[in-house]
């Protein structure tokens, strides 16, 4: 839902007893274009939990790799991974993380930044089916037209904090940004 908190998980790739990363081997074996779709779409999962969660499946759409690869990293566990991971106790399957592997890609801001926008459209479009707005209607509330409202909800282009602001404000909301 749109009141849903946001809560940042660590993304860790699962190690073998013999020290092997098999997803992170296989995302290195595919093209450029194919890491940072799938690189992205883990971003989505990891700064939008739980929201992203709910939404994983439509990640990348006919893109089924992502979902595979969702299952792979095994973040259906993860709530109960994340509090274990406060403690100082280290699971010896862990091994490197997700943001470790997007610098290596040279994609984390822009990985994060498009998954941020995913996710706050995602809330968005939640929070218009809640109260009932169709996408026509807000498209004529924003002055602006159906196609544009589409690329806002799908985070496709070049959407602006602004346009997600005031799109935000027209169904009662606000987006919060904040240094962490």
């Amino acid at each position: 839902m749109a009141g849903d908190r946001l809560t940042e998980i660590p993304v860790i790739f699962y190690r073998t007893g013999a020290g092997a990363e098999p997803v992170r081997d296989w995302l290195r074996s595919l093209s450029a274009e194919d890491r940072r779709t799938i690189g992205t779409d883990l971003a989505t999962v990891q700064v939008g939990w739980p929201i992203a969660c709910r939404c994983a499946a439509r990640l990348a759409p006919g893109y089924g790799r992502s979902a595979a690869t969702c299952r792979a990293t095994g973040l259906r566990g993860w709530p109960k991974r994340n509090d274990e991971m406060s403690k100082s106790k280290k699971n010896p399957h862990w091994g490197s993380t997700l943001d470790e592997f997007l610098d290596e890609e040279g994609i984390r801001e822009a990985a994060k930044a498009e998954a941020v926008t995913r996710v706050v459209a995602w809330q968005l479009s939640e929070e218009m089916k809640r109260q009932g707005i169709s996408k026509a209607r807000l498209a004529e509330l924003m002055n602006t037209s159906r196609a544009q409202v589409d690329r806002i909800l799908k985070a496709k282009g070049n959407v602006t904090i602004e346009t997600l602001q005031r799109a935000a404000a027209l169904v009662g909301r606000q987006v919060r940004l904040e240094l962490v």
